[in-house]
């Protein structure tokens, strides 16, 4: 286990109808394990595919004492705690939770470059 703190960027999406639900359950959890933690205002964006309904997303920063495998295995526990299949129908996502930065390194450049990630990171960031 890394014993100094890392920081960290999360993805946070859902285009269930209860999407506010998801999310905001998704960040109670997450704010217990996650410290220095900071979260943009949830938004709506279109769904990739241009099919699917819109994904309500948000973007959360924190600080992890841990390393990347165990804060993704968290994400999806607590993915799973809410209901997430990777079988759900319709591509009705209930919550989806991913590292897209860690320790200063862009670990999911795909979705660093994409709206829903990019609107929530620029809010917490500044200018950056």
């Amino acid at each position: 286990m890394v014993s100094d703190s890392r920081q960290v960027w999360l993805s946070i999406g859902s285009n269930h109808t209860d999407a506010e639900k998801f999310v905001a359950e998704a960040a109670d959890r997450l704010q217990t394990v996650l410290s220095s933690w900071k979260m943009c205002k949830p938004y709506i964006t279109p769904a990739i595919n241009g099919i699917d309904p819109d994904y309500l997303n948000a973007v959360a920063v924190g600080t992890w004492c841990g390393d990347e495998k165990s804060l993704n295995e968290i994400c999806k526990k607590i993915e799973s705690a809410l209901g997430r299949s990777h079988r759900d129908s319709h591509h009705i996502v209930k919550i989806d939770i991913d590292i897209v930065c860690f320790d200063g390194k862009v670990v999911r450049p795909t979705d660093f470059s994409r709206e829903y990630f990019a609107r929530g990171f620029k809010a917490l960031s500044g200018d950056c």
